[in-house]
């Protein structure tokens, strides 16, 4: 009996759980976590599947709930900062996940946080090092999450059966309804998208616009023989109309975001964004680029404007779309190397040094400017002098050092190719 009142209770509480907690959400911990990216344009289906995974391959799962969804700042959560960079993360911005961990894993710890940055800082390293002491590292996936009643909804609707079975939604504040969709700009016919996890923010010599209403008209002119395509979104910040033109340019199969055209009031200016080729949001066409680790601002290139700056924060965009219905294989920000590309030039430099000391080697050989002739008499002494030198020269502390040299450069090759092969069929 007392087992199935404790059965009862555990069930109980994962289920109010479940109904309690609402994103954004963060997850780290799991080799696979990386993996996962906020997919607008795909349906719910596609989506569950990847996690539906996650959870049933992590051999334990540790929940921990906020009582807020603020942003979290780094200064307040420290530890937890490190703990989550230390290995693979992703952030999710969507109110809800498209499958829940409580039916696919059966080792689940809920934590309660308390709201006090310290306090939580130590709470979730404490818990989380306690999971991988039991279950290993790599084994154990942490998600971050909120209460539903503190969700990040600026309002909500309830349905309100109407009498003869009639339902009518019935808002109960005032205003617009903020969802995780206000800040994903589709231009019509599926010819380019971009996604925000939140407001662009324009600023002004006077103040700093926060660009959340728009209006439903997006459009996206593909002028790709010319070698450019624009992203038009228009806002309404107050009542007043602000238009955001991204003009992407096209070049040998691959697009690169370089400026905005800004339309507010009865300014007009053109925001060039700030970095080089190499770090400009750019991929090839059918790709799209996502960037969490660092933003891009649009600046003003002339000074004393009004209009001085836009900025963009954890991104994902892709123009020329051409209809599709999500995203294409993501480009980032990182950088491009990796374990084969440091291997592989760690190989070359060993066979360059390889090659300098054997040139080197043979460079310092000389032939011998003494010659024995016929006439020369053949005595007991000279035979042992030339046996002296001969074996003189043929055990040359140089040469042996050179040689030795280049048997171990040789043996550490080998070793390293195997290495390289390892991490290639691998990873």
């Amino acid at each position: 009996m007392r087992y199935i009142l404790c059965l009862i209770g555990l069930c109980l509480a994962i289920g109010s759980c479940t109904a309690s907690i609402s994103g954004p959400f963060i997850l780290w911990g799991h080799p696979k976590v990386s993996g996962l990216q906020s997919e607008a344009l795909v349906d719910s289906n596609s989506r569950e599947l990847p996690l539906t995974q996650l959870f049933a391959e992590a051999r334990a799962i540790v929940l921990f709930v906020r009582n807020s969804t603020s942003r979290l700042e780094g200064t307040k959560y420290p530890m937890f900062e490190n703990l989550v960079k230390s290995g693979a993360w992703t952030y999710l911005p969507q109110r809800r996940l498209a499958a829940e961990p409580f039916g696919s894993n059966s080792h689940i710890q809920v934590v309660s946080l308390s709201g006090r940055g310290e306090d939580d800082d130590a709470k979730i390293l404490t818990a989380y090092n306690e999971a991988l002491a039991t279950y290993g590292r790599g084994e154990v996936l942490g998600i971050l999450a909120s209460r539903e009643e503190e969700a990040h909804f600026l309002s909500k609707r309830e349905a309100a059966a109407a009498e003869g079975g009639a339902e009518e939604a019935k808002p109960k504040t005032e205003g617009p309804e903020e969802t995780e969709a206000s800040f994903i700009y589709i231009a019509e016919g599926n010819k380019a998208v971009l996604s925000l996890y939140g407001p662009l923010e324009l600023r002004l010599s006077n103040e700093t616009l926060r660009l959340v209403e728009h209006i439903k008209q997006i459009t996206f002119d593909d002028q790709r023989q010319k070698g450019y395509g624009r992203l038009s979104i228009t806002f309404m910040p107050s009542g007043e109309k602000c238009t955001l033109r991204f003009k992407f340019s096209l070049v040998r199969g691959s697009w690169t975001l370089r400026n905005v055209e800004v339309e507010y009031r009865e300014l007009k200016s053109v925001l060039v964004a700030r970095g080089d080729e190499y770090s400009l949001p750019s991929a090839p066409v059918g790709f799209s680029y996502r960037c969490s680790a660092e933003n891009t601002t649009f600046t003003n290139p002339i000074r004393n404007e009004t209009i001085q700056s836009l900025l963009l924060s954890d991104f994902q965009v892709e123009p020329w779309l051409n209809g599709r219905t999500k995203f294409g294989e993501v480009y980032d920000c990182v950088g491009f190397v990796s374990a084969p590309i440091l291997a592989g030039l760690f190989v070359v430099t060993l066979l360059l040094g390889i090659l300098g000391l054997g040139i080197s080697a043979m460079l310092s050989m000389h032939t011998p400017n003494r010659f024995e002739s016929t006439r020369s008499k053949h005595s007991s002494g000279g035979a042992t002098a030339m046996f002296v030198q001969i074996t003189y020269v043929a055990f040359k502390p140089l040469a042996l050092f050179t040689l030795a040299i280049e048997l171990f450069l040789i043996h550490l090759l080998f070793v390293l190719i195997v290495l390289y092969v390892y991490v290639l069929w691998y990873y």
